[in-house]
């Protein structure tokens, strides 16, 4: 007998079929089936068209492939506790829900945890765990897996990518004109995120924070990391680290999306990795993000000059609200085309810029549209910028409007001619960043 077929499957019971025809009914336990497959020398069992060997299935994944378990179960747990010394509502839910025995059980409970941990995470990465647990909710079937796997992978991309532009950010803004010693490895792999004609790989993007931590911490004189947990991070880059191995299994699960050979024990697997990804990387919840999209300038007759900013605070807030409107009047001014990560204060802030965009703000357009750096065209060098909510991409290439000799304030008069000049400045600042942290600093003598 080759495997046996789950034909049904209740709360209580499963019914089986072998490959003789015989029905076999057993309790909804992984022990019953166990022993099952034990008895009649088998090691498969069959389920929705896909083939599972017994071995690769265990307590936790058996609940999610009988539907015992549903997905996010374990995942909102986990978050909920990784985040509660750094969290005060996780904090809080987890006070109220102390004397309920598996409360992650419960949608109703649950449910508000979700919630939690979106308004919680930093602006994108809340707002993709949102989409996560919304995919989790949807009915049984291929697609949903696919979703589920997927999108589990993108949140651990984008949560990288935007660690690793922060540190980039960083190292751009202290040296500014001056340049660190970059050994001919060191420089080909920064420069291979400069230059890249392809979406790096989970791998690549581990190699790449290793080489960035270890420049901050070797010139600690010069380059402070911005974010003040990292010291706890830094030594879980180390190659036989775990988080290093947990790169090495969403390479694993990578490899089945590509080849669609994924099941449901791979989301399982999935949810497990991506619970203990963010016990390393919990510390985001500490950190906000903004988009400035517009700095006005006031100022009386006698009166001190004030700024009125205009601002998205990104992500998802504890009403429910989505990348939220504000305003501050205030004395001091703030950098114009913006995306800033900061903790507390977003006047004290890590400015993303140009590495993440809001292509709204730049065209001038209501509400974010928050694109991180990807890419460079293969065909003709533009920057590509992939945007985070429908992953489409957007080409930005310098059209070169500002001439020498060019009248600014006739160009500015009209509108578009201002929309051309602020996607060349994500050019020219993209540029400007890649000199100074390769140390190609170079003079511009054309004016002389």
């Amino acid at each position: 007998m080759s495997n046996f077929i789950i034909k049904n499957i209740g709360s209580d019971r499963i019914t089986l079929a072998g490959a003789d025809g015989t029905v076999v009914e057993i309790q909804n336990q992984l022990s019953e089936l166990k022993t099952l497959l034990q008895n009649q020398q088998v090691q498969n069992v069959q389920y929705a068209d896909k083939i599972y060997n017994i071995e690769h299935i265990d307590e936790a994944n058996f609940g999610m492939l009988t539907g015992k378990k549903p997905f996010n179960e374990h995942l909102t747990k986990a978050l909920i506790e990784h985040i509660q010394n750094d969290c005060g509502a996780a904090r809080k839910f987890l006070e109220r829900v102390a004397a309920i025995p598996e409360w992650e059980a419960q949608s109703n409970i649950s449910d508000k945890a979700k919630e939690v941990i979106a308004y919680s995470f930093i602006g994108p990465i809340g707002t993709q765990l949102s989409k996560l647990m919304a995919i989790g909710k949807e009915g049984f079937s291929d697609e949903k897996q696919r979703k589920y796997l997927e999108k589990c992978l993108f949140i651990v991309k984008k949560t990288l990518d935007l660690v690793t532009f922060a540190f980039l950010s960083t190292g751009w803004d202290l040296l500014k004109n001056q340049s660190l010693p970059l050994t001919a490895a060191q420089k080909q792999l920064l420069q291979q995120r400069f230059d890249t004609a392809f979406e790096p790989s989970i791998s690549d993007q581990f190699r790449l924070l290793q080489l960035l931590s270890d420049l901050f911490a070797a010139h600690a004189d010069r380059l402070i990391p911005p974010f003040s947990e990292w010291s706890k991070v830094a030594p879980q880059l180390r190659d036989d680290s775990a988080l290093h191995q947990n790169t090495k299994q969403w390479k694993a699960l990578g490899t089945k999306l590509d080849k669609a050979q994924y099941d449901v024990l791979d989301c399982a697997e999935a949810e497990r990795c991506l619970a203990d990804f963010f016990g390393h990387f919990y510390f985001l919840v500490n950190y906000q993000m903004a988009s400035i999209k517009h700095i006005g300038y006031h100022q009386s007759r006698n009166t001190d000059p004030r700024f009125l900013h205009r601002y998205l605070a990104l992500g998802i807030d504890s009403k429910a609200n989505i990348d939220a409107e504000k305003v501050n009047f205030i004395p001091e001014p703030v950098t114009t085309d913006a995306v800033l990560l900061y903790r507390g204060d977003y006047k004290i802030h890590t400015n993303l810029f140009p590495f993440v965009i809001d292509f709204n703000a730049l065209q001038f357009e209501h509400g974010a549209k928050i694109c991180f750096f990807q890419s460079k065209n293969l065909t003709d060098g533009s920057l590509e910028y992939l945007f985070l909510e429908n992953n489409t991409l957007e080409y930005i290439e310098k059209k070169g409007l500002v001439q020498q000799g060019s009248d600014l304030n006739d160009l500015l008069l009209k509108e578009e001619n201002q929309k051309i000049m602020k996607l060349d400045s994500v050019v020219d600042q993209f540029n400007a960043a890649r000199a100074c942290l390769l140390a190609e600093i170079s003079v511009d003598f054309s004016d002389l």
